[in-house]
């Protein structure tokens, strides 16, 4: 008899082979009726394990053996009927039982008792609905129900964001005046999560909950209900610097992709938010969640988290992955080497011919290496290393896409694009051929277009950047690698099993397939390690040799744009936990013996640097380095001319140049580097942004002002630099510029003896973030709609001029015809699912 580890590693063989695209070269494997038997046999055994190990070999086993059966073997059937129940892997059995209903299902008795009890054990019951959970969403659910403090990690695809629907509903009905803040680390997921949630509320009728993604104060008073937040960190920030005795105390920290707390900057400003939250609120109950971190307990240490605490890893997976390697053969360029990717190493699969170099520009290649492994029939996901990549290889696979015919939903978002972005945008030709991309700065109300066409099977590729890493949930059968990076460094084992965790879709596929294209030309082989990695704050990082960062930034030592916006970051983290902490534990924290002369060094720099401005100042902005905040103090302290620096409304006379001298103030006090071009081009931007000018609009006069000079230029090159501009020099850096101009310019004028009352200041940071000043349009904003249909909404004269709070927005819109409106059918898409009528796109006209 064959060994069971032999046996498995032909049918790893096996069961990929099938998969890889082309015409094989030799012979493949194949399985006999004995050998499937056997390891039948093994994996009835290993699935009454209690090791995470033996149950993943169990799954893999028998998902393997259903994937290469062509016979419709009903023993083989059963046995997986069983198995999938002893796993407690229900969605994996319902999809079994979708997939092969028309096999007769003749489980012995003792054995369907075994599984009714399986379901029995892992079921909850929300209003007499029995919900089956996997192992680890029963541990989650009933962890959640229990701590006060919980941190968890588990894969991507293990069904988190569903037990966080189901604990919220509870949270929700249980208690009264509940504020629940769920942390986004990008705006990209702000519109997926807030939708998520309520489409959760709707349909355990929860309408009267209030849901919000704008920084805007809910009143005690009408939170009684309950309120959820979804915000970024920097949103965040904002909202804790209210002072508003009215505002909700906050009740629950939902932390999502909390490893973030890792990554440069925002890392930095995450856990800032963070300990904000926990020092104003400190009877907070929190959540943090991560994908597959070693140390889920580090959170409990960094925020000083001491008691009624657990933390726990998930390995197991309702979804596996094949990491699928995809190598050149030397002088055969319609070649291609195939091997996959497991525990002992490397398995060979052979060599495959295929209809297509893979020898072509490496757009190309990715392009005819998907077309070959979907057939038009499964999801592909292309990870690409920038907007500019993604729309290349998009185009490419758009130009081998002959025989794709739009249907009437996608013919409804093109006549979108054209209309309201630009008649030239490269997505317009992509989608008429099936195919997609997708980036952070694209607009919400776009990318959520199409995340909608893709998750629908309308559209079968879509081209991605590192958003995906960020938590959009984007699943697809596969994903295409190639030399991935982060930025611009390479991408990190730990992003590596993120981005490959999207690979197969729960309740659609057993496995999904990762490619790494060329993986010996990679610059760092993150498809390779360890599945846990442990992580570490990004502040933690910086002072690891003490601090050499922040001295070389206070003496002018830095030159890269994106290492000092880190180190100012830290530095303004640090600053504060010297001054305001009232110990220096924090700094003791980073102490070794190798770092302790350096870490001294470090902590005297700080204490030399001293500032007037209130802390309250410097705590609500922590994304700005104190003693730039401190310029800006004492410039205004000695102007005898405030009003040409005190924000107008951007309706009236001189506010743009008032505006200007503000950015003016900007680039000295803050040593913001840019050209006098370059801030010609941000003021004109920012203030038609505030205006509200449509965003088709300002593409349209961006484009045509390029082509003056140079008629040939590429309107996907101009538009894509134009949305960069847009989102980070506007949405990101004057946002934060201005919130704490305000902050130091009122502090300013009630030291010059004014009356709060005399004085009126504009929150362009409210306004630039937006991109609107009107009233009607920021209310409808902070409801969860994109500014497209915001700003088309607050042009029908739809709303009383008496009106004025949000939740009255809120219930008018639950009223409105939508039909009837004059706006794009994508918007009235939207008013449509705010009013819970999910409808197709083609459908919002009807």
């Amino acid at each position: 008899m064959t060994s069971i580890s032999t046996l498995i590693e032909k049918l790893q063989i096996s069961s990929t082979q099938n998969q890889l695209p082309g015409k094989p070269i030799h012979d493949e494997m194949t399985l006999t009726k004995g050998e499937i038997n056997q390891l039948i046999g093994h994996t009835s055994i290993i699935s009454l394990s209690e090791k995470p190990e033996d149950k993943i070999l169990a799954y893999e086993i028998i998902t393997r053996l259903i994937e290469i059966d062509n016979d419709k073997n009903p023993k083989l059937i059963n046995s997986a009927e069983v198995i999938m129940s002893r796993l407690g892997n229900f969605p994996g059995r319902q999809l079994l039982r979708e997939r092969h209903s028309s096999v007769t299902k003749k489980v012995p008795s003792f054995l369907k008792l075994e599984c009714l009890m399986r379901e029995v054990e892992n079921s909850i019951f929300i209003d007499d609905e029995s919900i089956q959970l996997t192992d680890f969403q029963y541990n989650f659910y009933n962890s959640l129900q229990e701590e006060k403090a919980l941190s968890i990690s588990a894969p991507t695809s293990a069904g988190k964001s569903f037990v966080l629907g189901l604990n919220l509903i509870n949270r929700l009905r249980e208690k009264k005046n509940q504020c629940i803040v769920y942390i986004v680390p990008t705006r990209a997921l702000i519109t997926e999560v807030s939708n998520r949630i309520r489409e959760s509320l709707r349909q355990y009728k929860l309408d009267d909950i209030i849901i919000r993604t704008a920084p805007f104060t809910v009143s005690a008073d009408k939170a009684k209900n309950g309120v959820v937040y979804v915000l970024t960190q920097e949103r965040l920030m904002n909202f804790l610097s209210n002072t508003s005795e009215e505002m909700p105390k906050i009740s629950s920290l939902i932390v999502d992709e909390a490893h973030e707390i890792q990554k440069g900057k925002r890392g930095i400003l995450l856990q800032s938010a963070i300990d904000f939250l926990l020092k104003k609120y400190p009877k907070t109950e929190i959540l943090f969640a991560s994908p597959l971190i070693k140390n889920p307990g580090y959170f409990f240490n960094i925020f000083n988290i001491t008691d009624n605490g657990k933390f726990f890893t998930e390995t197991i997976s309702p979804v596996s992955q094949n990491v699928i390697l995809a190598s050149d053969v030397y002088r055969k360029p319609k070649e291609i080497r195939f091997e996959l990717l497991v525990e002992s190493g490397n398995v060979d699969l052979g060599i495959r011919g295929v209809d297509f170099k893979f020898r072509d520009s490496k757009s190309l290649q990715k392009a005819h290496l998907a077309k070959e492994i979907s057939n038009n029939q499964e999801s592909v996901i292309v990870f690409s290393n920038g907007p500019a990549d993604a729309e290349a290889v998009a185009k490419s696979i758009s130009s081998t896409a002959t025989d794709f015919v739009a249907n009437e939903n996608i013919k409804q978002f093109v006549d979108f694009l054209k209309k309201e972005v630009h008649p030239e945008y490269p997505l317009i030709e992509c989608l008429q051929s099936g195919v997609g991309f997708h980036y952070g700065k694209m607009p919400s109300i776009v990318r959520s277009g199409i995340e909608s066409l893709f998750k629908n099977d309308e559209i079968k590729y879509i081209c991605c950047t590192s958003t995906l890493l960020q938590g959009v949930n984007l699943p697809a059968k596969h994903i295409i690698i190639e030399n991935p990076k982060s930025g611009d460094i390479p991408m990190s084992r730990s992003d590596f099993l993120n981005l490959s965790g999207r690979a197969g879709r729960l309740l659609k596929e057993f496995h999904g397939n990762i490619w790494c294209i060329r993986p010996s030309t990679w610059e760092d082989n993150s498809y390779e390690g360890e599945k846990l990695q442990e992580i570490s704050s990004a502040i933690s990082t910086v002072m690891t040799d003490g601090g050499s960062l922040i001295q070389d930034l206070l003496d002018e030592n830095l030159d890269s744009g994106k290492i000092i916006d880190k180190a100012e970051m830290a530095f303004s983290k640090l600053y504060q936990d010297y001054h305001y902490s009232g110990d220096l534990s924090s700094f003791e924290s980073y102490r070794t013996d190798a770092n302790s002369e350096n870490l001294d060094k470090t902590i005297s720099v700080i204490s030399e640097i001293i500032i007037d401005l209130p802390s309250e100042i410097i705590e609500k902005n922590k994304a700005i380095r104190p003693d730039h905040l401190q310029r800006v103090y004492e410039f205004l302290t000695n102007c005898h001319q405030l009003d040409s620096y005190t924000p107008l409304s951007p309706y009236s006379v001189g506010a743009k140049a008032v505006m200007e001298n503000i950015i003016d103030i900007f680039i000295e006090c803050f040593e913001w580097k840019i050209t006098t071009g370059f801030k010609n081009l941000i003021s004109y931007l920012a203030h038609h942004w505030m205006w509200g000018k449509s965003l088709g609009e300002l593409l349209t006069q961006r484009v045509n002002f390029v082509r003056r000079d140079d008629p040939g230029a590429d309107a996907s090159t101009i538009i894509r630099n134009y949305l960069d501009v847009l989102d980070h020099e506007i949405r990101f850096k004057l946002v934060k510029y201005f919130s704490a101009f305000n902050d130091v310019l009122k502090h300013v004028l009630l030291e010059k003896t004014l009356v709060e009352d005399d004085f009126e200041i504009e929150p362009y940071h409210i306004y630039l973030e937006f991109g609107s000043c009107r009233k009607e349009a920021l209310n409808i904003m902070a409801l969860g709609l994109s500014r497209f249909t915001a700003l088309h909404l607050a042009n029908t004269n739809t709303f009383p001029s008496e009106t004025s709070d949000i939740d009255e927005y809120f219930n008018k819109i639950k009223t409105i015809e939508v039909q009837k409106l004059k706006m794009p059918n994508l918007c009235k898409q939207e008013l449509l699912q705010i009013q819970g009528k999910s409808l197709p796109l083609a459908a919002a006209n009807k």
